[in-house]
């Protein structure tokens, strides 16, 4: 007998088949897609605890924001230029922050994003680089059990920043000093912590560098650092993500070996198509977001990204101040994007776009086994839109 049987106008399932069902109706057992299909089948086939009817509604698999930042919520309204904003990041996140901080920004952010249809999300503890917050596990708990109380499912990239050590942060009882063995044992910490949570896990990070940056004396330093995070990425089977991505950085990435199977770069903008060859070849995953500031330094190169075999998903930047947690913003974002740039107004048709929003996404965190499109087996990760 089925747990949940819910009917309405029309199923959007992001199938292989991209099929879409009029009079459809998703069937629900436990926390898994039974069947999906025509409503008048799924009634005759099977006995059902509990029916719900949308006749005004179409049903399609949780949206999936694939990059965005904690700790934006909080502090959205504190600046409203770019340079200001970083200075209010690096401020708050590495010295005004506490994890009730982290906690109650992970909870509105969460509520923020199932008023929109949002179910899963990735969110960088932090900024990017070295306003990640890596000093302390207690910070990264903090924000994981915060999108949990709301009930969503969220991937959190922690990981050590680039030398010179140690990172100087504040907390409750004053000073901290972090070496980059402490950031790496709080990361470990956390992995070994959240490693069979089924809504809370995490990924690592590492600074975005670029070729200059190779260049430096610390290069060695810079080449251990990343070493380190990718054999921890190796052993655990980790995602590695890299915030801020722009042309030769993808070049940089592959040098230091972070260009991986496992690697999802945000951004992703001037890209050149020996960088798109370079992220074909590596099986590396983007994180496109196209209401962010980065998109409007720079073009992300999304259709040839995806006719070149590269998986792109969609994100939100997050809630900072000339954006928001909302992904249908952004999906209509995308498509203003594109068809601007290539003064095409077929570009990216609705049902690509929701591709990009939800199997596209949830390939790029490595979860398209579980979510992303409504099938027999996946996780009951079900959204309903009221088209009245």
């Amino acid at each position: 007998m089925l747990d949940l049987l819910i009917t309405a106008n029309t199923v959007i399932t992001v199938d292989e088949q991209r099929r879409t069902v009029r009079n459809g109706a998703v069937a629900v057992t436990g926390d898994r897609i039974t069947a999906v299909g025509p409503a008048t089948d799924l009634i005759d086939r099977f006995e059902y605890r509990r029916k719900l009817d949308f006749p005004d509604g179409v049903i399609i698999p949780g949206l999936v924001d694939a990059h965005s930042h904690a700790g934006h919520s909080l502090i959205r309204t504190m600046a409203d230029d770019l340079d200001a904003w970083m200075k209010a990041c690096e401020a708050v996140y590495l010295h005004g922050a506490d994890p009730l901080f982290w906690r109650t920004d992970a909870r509105l952010t969460a509520l923020e994003r199932l008023l929109a249809g949002t179910t899963t999300s990735l969110s960088m503890l932090g900024g990017a680089g070295d306003t990640i917050r890596a000093d302390d596990p207690a910070h990264g708990s903090a924000h994981l059990e915060g999108a949990a109380d709301v009930g969503v499912r969220s991937v959190m990239a922690v990981g050590p920043g680039a030398p010179p050590f140690p990172k100087v942060t504040s907390g409750p009882a004053g000073r901290i000093e972090s070496s980059f063995d402490d950031q790496i044992d709080v990361v470990r910490s956390l992995i070994d912590r959240y490693r069979d949570d089924p809504k809370s896990m995490v990924a690592l990070t590492y600074p975005t560098l670029d070729l200059d940056d190779l260049g430096q004396p610390i290069h060695a330093d810079l080449m251990q650092g990343a070493a380190t995070v990718r054999e921890l990425s190796d052993a655990e089977n980790l995602l590695i993500v890299q915030d801020g991505h722009r042309g030769d950085t993808v070049e940089a990435s592959r040098r230091v070996g972070l260009l991986t199977g496992r690697s999802l770069f945000s951004h992703a903008v001037d890209l050149t198509p020996d960088h798109i060859a370079s992220l074909a070849a590596s099986g590396a995953a983007v994180a496109h977001n196209p209401s962010a500031i980065y998109s409007q330094f720079g073009r992300c190169p999304v259709p040839e990204l995806i006719e070149a075999g590269v998986t792109v998903g969609l994100g939100s930047d997050a809630t900072a101040p000339d954006r928001s947690a909302d992904m249908f913003r952004h999906m209509f974002q995308l498509t203003r994007y594109h068809r601007a740039d290539r003064r095409d107004p077929a570009m990216f048709p609705p049902g690509t776009t929701l591709e990009l929003a939800t199997i596209g996404s949830a390939n790029a965190l490595g979860l398209g086994d579980r979510i992303g499109s409504l099938e027999t087996g996946k996780l009951a990760d079900i959204v309903i839109v009221d088209a009245a």
